[in-house]
Parts: structure tokens; sequence; C-alpha cells
């Protein structure tokens, strides 16, 4: 959380080391910083969240696809055809709508698009086909 300030965040909760080994600290959320912030363009693998100012969907879609990575993305509306016009747009390989980013149904494709992946899908029927070996087998009668 250091960092965050120095791009021109504020952390608005968390962001204190915990006691004990390891690099661990509490959940944290970190506003004001611009778009194009360290913290707003990784992928942060911990307790974080950066909250960003959009004007309008678009300068959100636009604001989501111009980071690096796509794994996953949410959005949050209560109007479904909105819903549906943002999705339409976005880069990631998951999508979801009214449900946090983390957890995945494990019988769906797990992926992301540009730096958030590699290869084909895993999980659900892509898996299946990722990991079978298809045999073409021909069997004459016999004589």
């Amino acid at each position: 959380m250091a960092g965050a300030p120095g791009d021109g965040g504020r952390v608005v909760t968390g962001g204190k080391a915990l006691e004990g080994p390891g690099l661990f600290f509490t959940p944290t959320i970190v506003a004001g910083q611009a778009t194009d912030a360290k913290l707003a363009r990784e992928e942060v693998f911990g307790p974080i969240a950066t909250v960003l100012r959009a004007d309008s969907a678009e300068q959100a879609v636009e604001i989501s696809n111009a980071v690096p990575y796509g794994l996953v993305t949410s959005v949050f509306t209560s109007d479904v055809d909105s819903a549906l016009t943002v999705v339409d747009g976005l880069e990631s390989g998951m999508i979801r709508v009214n449900m946090p980013t983390s957890g995945v149904d494990f019988h769906a494709p797990f992926g992301g698009e540009k730096g958030s992946s590699f290869g084909p899908r895993e999980q659900g029927k892509a898996a299946r086909e990722l990991y079978t070996s298809t045999h073409t087998i021909t069997i004459g009668p016999a004589s």
C-alpha cells in the first residue's frame, strides 16, 4: 500500500501489515488514483480493490480495456439491457453481472484475455476437450 499514495491514491480502509511471518495485510480499498496508476493496471493477487471513477458506461469499458490484463470483470447494475450493452464491449475472459470477481462455477470455462491467459480455457467443456485425446478407430468385418 506504500505505492498507492505515491500514485495519487489514498487508502480508504485497510492497508495495514499483519503481524507474523510473510507479507500479509488487511483487506484494502484505494481510491483517487488515475487510470494509469500502477495499482490500477497490475493484477493484484491480494485483498485489495482500486476504485476508479468513470463518467459513463462507455468510459468504464475504455478504462477496463486499457488494462493489459483481462481475467475477470464485474458489472453492477439493475438495468439488464445496459449490462448486456456493456459486457459486449469488455475484453475479459470472464464477465460477471451483479456478482463479485472472485469464485467461479467449475462447470464454466475459466480463463482470461490479453496478459491474463495462456492457451485454452480450463474447466467445463473446454477442459474436457483440452485433456482428451481423440482416437479414430475403424473396424472392418472379420474375414
